[in-house]
């Protein structure tokens, strides 16, 4: 089955950090957004006729200044267009200043059974840092009231490595949050673009960054308290309560089809992937049909070695023979050599045609997956 993404590029402000294409939200009739959507999600039924899908996504942005009627809207037009399964997870990203019991009756009535809330960090220096509209202690209610609602899976985003940040407040940030009986807990070592507010003060020498060994032992050390409190960490950044691994998300790192709605989603069918074009005023203007589609060319061998690439974030690791199946002769796998001096260097695992990475290779994942890549060919 596939899975649908959609996406709601509104935010109530652009946090420091943040490179996605949004634009400002907060108070602004969302009415026309909903009906090209669900526009969309029409047409795009049309075009893919009778898929069956077990996976929804709710995406941002901030899905949670749809209010629960324009969420059921959506929800309602996903079902009349595709298959989607009785026991599908349909997942909301939320901020936790959006939150209120009346709100999550109003989603979970709408079909919603899964909750990912945007605390981020625990420390409200940080949280100001960071630009997030919320605090402490809207984000620790938020996750309470969650978790007392009909939903069946509640789920915290987090960011380490932030500057600034120190390992005792932030361990203890994630064990209160455990203690709150959390399903899912996302840990993203913080990542500095350079366009960004947060990138600009770093390269101003305004801030000064975490240091890496710093920031790899913090990620550890949060990686042994998650594990220890029953969680299993089955993705680079992502740790899961038993039965509540994100099933939409293991469709990107599996190499699964999905179709994404709203502006700058992405879509994989088949042999073909496009992503529609970040322009919310073309998409509003041509109501969600038949706006620019941006095509992706890359080759067979090329999405090969990503779908590699992302197997590998997962604990379990990746099957080349899945692979050999899939992409047939364009699948060129890595070098034996390379994945030898990895293994000995305690970065990999390979046995019985299974590649994964090690606990140390997670710490290093880019420079150990970099190193995978297949070799340019030099010219003579």
């Amino acid at each position: 089955m596939i899975g649908l993404y959609v996406h709601v590029p509104y935010c109530a402000v652009r946090c420091t950090y943040c490179d996605f294409y949004l634009v400002p939200g907060r108070g602004r009739d969302l009415s026309a957004y909903v009906e090209a959507l669900c526009s969309e999600i029409l047409a795009v039924g049309r075009e893919f006729p009778g898929r069956a899908a077990d996976t929804a996504h709710f995406g941002g942005g901030t899905p949670s200044l749809l209010s629960a009627s324009s969420l059921a809207a959506v929800i309602e037009r996903l079902r009349s267009a595709f298959t989607l399964a009785l026991d599908a997870e349909i997942t909301l990203e939320a901020n936790p200043e959006d939150l209120d019991r009346e709100r999550l009756l109003g989603y979970a009535a709408a079909g919603v059974n899964r909750l990912t809330i945007g605390v981020q960090s625990l420390d409200d220096h940080l949280l100001r840092l960071m630009r997030r509209p919320h605090d402490a202690r809207q984000a620790m209610a938020s996750v309470a009231v969650a978790k007392s609602s009909p939903l069946r899976s509640v789920g915290v985003d987090l960011i380490l490595g932030v500057p600034g940040q120190e390992r005792g407040p932030a361990l203890a940030a994630i064990a209160r949050l455990a203690d709150l009986d959390v399903d899912h807990v996302s840990l993203y070592l913080l990542e500095v673009h350079g366009k960004t507010r947060l990138g600009k003060d770093l390269a101003l020498g305004r801030r000064a960054p975490m240091d890496d060994d710093e920031a790899a032992r913090l990620y550890e050390e949060a990686a042994d308290l998650l594990e220890g409190r029953g969680f299993e960490h089955y993705e680079i950044s992502n740790f899961a309560r038993p039965g509540h691994r994100s099933r939409h998300n293991l469709k990107y790192w599996t190499n699964q089809e999905y179709l994404g709605f709203g502006p700058s989603a992405h879509s994989y069918v088949g042999d073909r992937r496009w992503a529609n074009a970040s322009d919310l005023r073309s998409y509003l203007a041509c109501r969600g049909e038949g706006c620019g589609r941006v095509e992706d060319d890359r080759s067979r061998g090329q999405r090969a070695i990503e779908a590699l690439l992302a197997g590998l974030r997962l604990a379990e690791g990746v099957e080349l023979a899945d692979l050999h199946a899939r992409y047939g002769p364009d699948f060129v796998p890595p070098d034996e050599a390379v994945i030898g001096s990895m293994a000995d260097a305690n970065l990999l695992e390979c046995g019985a045609g299974r590649l994964r990475l090690t606990r140390h290779g997670r710490l290093v994942s880019n420079e150990v997956l970099e190193r995978l890549l297949p070799r340019a060919p030099q010219l003579i």
